[in-house]
């Protein structure tokens, strides 16, 4: 049992521990993302690329599926605002800080992760004659931020808010699908950043729990 002080290395050892078959699952999932869209048949990334691209057209709906990415990315900052400012029930603060905590997981590992893989996205590869739209990331592809985002927003409130889970699921798919139709990524990275965010949701909540289980018996 630790004091509550300092940095808890062991309780990030104890989270991982704790949700293994969940986390060694996105860690497989995520690693067959890349190799099976990259270099089993990267026919299929392409043209998941193109397909998804080609279903929409003009200003208004390009606006409209990219209004939906961003929210997708972003509604974490003002739920956490809500949550621990506005707190109706009795773990929204902890609630909050478990989100704020999970999004600082998926912003670190989805930044090496892309440097360390270093994969274009659709826009890049000229011979995929695709354009970015909405806006144009300099980064690399794989994998997905926006979806990474989503997802580990998603998984946090699966296993918090059961009557926010459709809705989250649902936000969270559709921007995956949404980075797609922008021409900013390949199948392989929306894939690959579902299961990142689900391992980082998980964790996130995981340690959490556990940390407020220890504090219920050191006050006891």
């Amino acid at each position: 049992m630790t004091d509550g002080r300092g940095l808890d290395l062991r309780s990030w050892a104890q989270s991982l521990l704790a949700s293994r078959r969940i986390i060694i699952a996105c860690i497989v999932g995520f690693l067959v993302s890349w190799l099976f869209f990259w270099y089993a048949v990267p026919s299929w990334n392409a043209a998941g690329a193109v397909a998804l691209y080609d279903l929409v057209s003009g200003n208004v709906a390009v606006f409209a599926i990219g209004t939906i990415a961003t929210i997708g990315d972003d509604v974490w900052i003002p739920l956490v605002f809500y949550l621990y400012v506005f707190r109706k029930k009795q773990y929204d603060w902890t609630s909050s800080l478990t989100i704020a905590i999970a999004m600082v997981t998926t912003t670190s590992l989805v930044t090496v992760l892309k440097l360390l893989f270093g994969l274009p996205r659709p826009f890049q590869v000229s011979s995929l004659g695709l354009t970015a739209r909405f806006e144009t990331p300099t980064d690399h592809g794989l994998p997905s931020g926006h979806t990474t985002t989503a997802f580990t927003l998603a998984t946090v409130i699966w296993s918090r808010y059961s009557q926010w889970r459709i809705p989250a699921t649902g936000l969270a798919l559709a921007t995956g699908i949404c980075m797609i139709i922008l021409g900013l990524h390949f199948p392989s990275d929306v894939f690959a950043g579902t299961f990142l965010g689900i391992f980082c949701g998980t964790f996130a909540t995981t340690m959490s729990n556990l940390r407020a289980h220890e504090n219920t018996q050191t006050q006891a």
